[in-house]
C-alpha cells in the first residue's frame, strides 16, 4: 500500500491530481517517527484518509517543510528529500481556487 494526496477540481471532467508520498513501510519507518519528533499535526494523519481543506493544505506544505529541514543533514534521506521537493512542487503548482476536495492516504 502506498501513501498519496489526491485532490480533485471543481472543473467538471478534469481529472484528479494524484500525488504519490509514500510507501507504507517508509511511511511508518521515515515519515512517522520523524514527523512525532517535529509534533507535526497532519503528517501523523496521513495514512488515516483524512479530507482536508484547501486552508489546511497550507499547513501541510509547512509541515513538509519541517520534515525536509529536519532531514536534509544526513546524506542516507537523499531519497526522502527529492520525494518532499516533489510533493511541495505539485502542491505549489495547485490553483487552490479550482480545488473542490483533497484526500490524502
Amino acid at each position: 500500500m502506498a501513501i498519496a494526496i489526491r485532490i480533485q477540481f471543481k472543473t467538471p471532467g478534469r481529472d484528479d491530481l494524484h500525488i504519490p508520498v509514500a510507501a507504507q513501510g517508509a511511511y511508518h519507518t521515515v515519515w512517522l517517527p520523524a514527523s512525532e519528533r517535529l509534533s507535526l499535526k497532519w503528517v501523523p494523519l496521513f495514512e488515516n484518509g483524512p479530507t482536508l481543506d484547501v486552508k489546511e493544505m497550507v499547513e501541510v506544505m509547512d509541515e513538509l517543510q519541517k520534515l525536509r529541514a529536519m532531514l536534509a543533514g544526513d546524506s542516507k534521506n537523499a531519497w526522502l528529500l527529492e520525494r518532499i521537493e516533489f510533493i511541495l512542487d505539485e502542491l505549489s503548482e495547485v490553483d487552490w481556487d479550482e480545488v473542490s476536495e483533497i484526500f490524502v492516504g
